[in-house]
């Protein structure tokens, strides 16, 4: 006969997870409380990736020192695209545009990158 394993050693359930939950804002609302004043509630601000327009991501390249076809690689996107870029055709997406500014921030780091992809 296989053996019992009690309640207390199996993982919780989502459900009763869930419950625990609904039961702790029930006694915030029976409180009259917020949930500021129930819970740790953080505020996170995170910028707006900067502007880049065909001068700029120009210039974050040619800093590199890359072609076109190396800067694509680097940040995930065709070749097409960054002339497109560099044409001012297309504006970045603001993906692109947080990445560019890393490589802005440090380009010593994306030099060191592009340089062990080169010798892989």
């Amino acid at each position: 006969m296989p053996k019992r394993i009690p309640k207390s050693a199996t993982k919780p359930r989502v459900a009763d997870e869930i419950m625990v939950g609904m039961r702790e804002i029930e006694r915030m609302l029976d409180e009259g409380k917020t949930p500021e004043q129930m819970f740790t509630v953080k505020t996170v601000e995170i910028p707006e990736p900067g502007l880049y327009r065909g001068k700029q991501v120009r210039a974050l390249r040619e800093t590199l020192g890359v072609s076109q076809a190396i800067f694509a690689h680097l940040l995930g996107v065709s070749v097409i695209l960054v002339k497109s870029w560099e044409r001012g055709a297309r504006e970045p997406s603001p993906m692109a545009r947080r990445l560019m500014d890393t490589i802005k921030a440090d380009p010593s780091r994306w030099l060191a990158t592009i340089r062990r992809m080169a010798a892989a």
